[in-house]
């Protein structure tokens, strides 16, 4: 199998198990680590999904257009702004409290994902580029 293949079936493999924790955590609201195992699996989802993206892609030709607004657009933009909010959203819906704090947490978490996303896109643009 190569590498492109392998690195897809991975990141569905990583998005499932990130689904399946998750609905735990939202039949069970209390159990918290099934939250952080769930973002964990996500990131790892993220980053299969950036290497399985074959080189000369429309993905890749789209990120050089990203990459030309700059990394802190793309960081509060995608990270916060988008990526938080809608994180922000679908916990309080199930945890239904602490709005404030899952705010900030979720903006501040999504600017860390655009800023960590915005580095590894960029790693691997700039290995194929080579």
């Amino acid at each position: 199998m190569d590498k492109i293949k392998q690195n897809k079936l991975i990141y569905i493999m990583f998005s499932f198990t990130s689904m399946i924790n998750f609905l735990v955590f939202w039949l069970d609201p209390k159990s918290y680590m099934y939250l952080a195992i769930s973002l964990i699996f996500f990131m790892n989802a993220c980053v299969f999904f950036i290497n399985s993206r074959e080189p000369g892609s429309d993905y890749w030709r789209r990120w050089e257009t990203i990459r030309e607004m700059g990394k802190w657009f793309f960081s509060v933009v995608h990270g916060s702004l988008i990526t938080g909010l809608i994180f922000s959203v679908i916990l309080y819906v199930v945890i239904r409290d602490y709005l404030p704090l899952l705010l900030a947490c979720c903006v501040a978490g999504g600017w860390l994902w655009g800023y960590i996303m915005w580095m590894m896109n960029e790693k691997r643009y700039n290995v194929m580029k080579k």
